[in-house]
């Protein structure tokens, strides 16, 4: 990846925070592809890239990921190879639920596997990308604005966009928010019981359970929560009950899907 640009480097939030680096770059193409060069050049666990614009942010399955200059937090954070469990997109996605909520006032849900979600609405994703040596998870969340219609790919979220602004004036700056974002992600790794506790506050967050969706590995069914590696629990028409373990999950429409 070469950039035209160099990031500025917050010595002193990086500090503060126990983190190795903090990079803020005005203009770069992916946070998750800078996130990577760092981790293969050795950067140690928590080094946090910040981005004001993605000229080329993805979410899963290689979706391009509108983030425009200014309008939200784009960041990446490299974590450890220890770190790679079935269940981390569960983990990063009630940490980042958790810090929006206490510094917003706003309730943010998860829609597994790993988008958050105010009122039925799609605030923001997590995109988790491994290879070898390296772990980094990506972070997305619209904070000043949410994406057009013009700016929706063909991969369209059944959920409509929104962004904290929408709901809330309680905003932290994207450099306190990413910082806070990314300390809460590493203290809840680093939880004696990390996974347990993040299976379990997700119970409380689940912004599926109950309802019908559509999933690409089984077809329909009812979400009814996530197993113990963090898969999505479906129950088929029969009475019986699957793990869905990858592809897209979308809901199906119907009134009292927004909380």
């Amino acid at each position: 990846m070469s950039e035209t640009a160099q990031p500025r480097i917050e010595s002193g939030r990086a500090a503060e925070l126990g983190l190795p680096t903090f990079e803020v770059w005005d203009s770069i193409g992916s946070t998750n592809d800078r996130a990577r060069v760092l981790a293969e050049g050795g950067t140690q666990r928590g080094g946090l890239v910040l981005a004001r614009e993605q000229t080329a942010g993805r979410g899963r399955r290689g979706a391009w990921w509108a983030s425009g200059s200014g309008n939200g937090v784009w960041m990446s954070l490299v974590l450890s190879a220890a770190d790679a469990t079935p269940q981390l997109p569960i983990v990063i996605g009630v940490a980042c639920a958790e810090v929006l909520e206490e510094h917003s006032g706003v309730r943010v849900l998860v829609k597994w596997p790993n988008d958050l979600m105010i009122k039925g609405r799609k605030l923001g994703g997590i995109l988790v990308e491994r290879g070898s040596g390296w772990v980094v998870t990506g972070i997305g969340i619209n904070v000043d604005s949410s994406p057009s219609e013009d700016e929706l790919t063909s991969d369209r979220s059944a959920f409509t966009p929104t962004s904290l602004s929408e709901h809330t004036d309680a905003i932290p700056s994207t450099l306190t928010l990413s910082g806070l974002l990314a300390r809460r992600v590493l203290d809840l790794l680093d939880a004696p019981h990390a996974v347990t506790e993040a299976l379990e506050a997700f119970t409380a967050r689940d912004a599926l359970i109950d309802h019908q969706v559509l999933t690409q590995e089984y077809g329909a069914g009812i979400a009814r929560g996530i197993d113990e590696d963090g898969m999505l629990l479906l129950e088929l028409d029969d009475g019986s009950v699957v793990s869905v373990r990858s592809g897209s999950v979308r809901p199906v429409p119907r009134p009292g899907l927004e909380e």
